[in-house]
């Protein structure tokens, strides 16, 4: 899976003296293709794009849901936009969890146990008083893999916070 410039781009590297494009798949208000992630089923590949909100593409922070059952005709299934306008840059996925570094919207996790419909789950704002615009400031990437259930989330200017989800009940 290749988030490449323009498009999605899926490619077979079985033989990797010699890799083969697979297909290519176009989508509305691309700006610049940048990064995303497979779920952990690999059905869904969750793709950002990381300066359509600067390009005015999008009203909000814009995440593309794609259906790569088919690899060779892979489907837009969804554009997530969420109620920030901030810049979308680096994605990971743990079980039915996605953590996204939305610049300076901090880190975004998601709930895809509905994997077209995200639902917002938590978040850890890195630069405080900061507007959710886009921009390239604030947090640049994250990691969510570690067995402790930490997660590590890198702010530009800010430095590393280390941070644990916490589940909390709401009371009515």
């Amino acid at each position: 899976f290749n988030a490449s410039a323009t498009k999605l781009g899926i490619g077979d590297v079985t033989d990797k003296e010699n890799p083969t494009p697979i297909s290519n798949a176009a989508y509305p208000n691309v700006a610049y293709s940048h990064q995303g992630w497979l779920s952990e089923d690999q059905r869904y590949f969750y793709l950002n794009d990381e300066l359509d909100e600067l390009s005015g593409g999008t009203d909000g922070t814009r995440t593309l849901v794609w259906d790569v059952a088919d690899l060779d005709d892979p489907v837009l299934v969804r554009e997530f936009v969420q109620d920030n306008a901030a810049s979308d840059h680096n994605l990971y996925i743990r079980g039915d969890l996605m953590y996204q570094s939305n610049y300076v919207s901090g880190l975004r996790i998601f709930d895809i146990s509905d994997p077209e419909n995200p639902v917002p789950a938590g978040f850890f704002d890195t630069v405080r008083g900061s507007p959710d615009a886009p921009g390239f400031a604030g947090s640049w990437s994250n990691y969510p893999f570690f067995p402790s259930g930490n997660i590590i989330v890198s702010s530009m200017r800010e430095g590393l916070f280390v941070l644990r989800k916490r589940e909390t009940a709401l009371v009515p």
